[in-house]
């Protein structure tokens, strides 16, 4: 990933959607909405290093398929 930008954040948070699709062994709605929250949490962030720090955990989590396990 090149860095943080706005399509970015929008594509790993369609992509971390997308992989919740397939969750066997955690609630679909329980997931949808700790990524939803997950990603508010982050929204207001300002300093720049804490936005790409974000963003490499989410996409760390996205690779790592530990969504099945959440």
């Amino acid at each position: 990933m090149g860095g943080w930008s706005r399509g970015a954040v929008l594509e790993l948070y369609r992509a971390l959607l997308r992989a919740g699709r397939q969750l066997q062994y955690t609630d679909r709605n329980y997931y949808r909405h700790a990524v939803a929250r997950e990603f508010r949490r982050c929204q207001d962030l300002k300093i720049a290093q804490d936005k790409e720090e974000a963003l490499k955990r989410g996409q760390f989590f996205l690779n790592s398929r530990l969504g099945g396990l959440m």
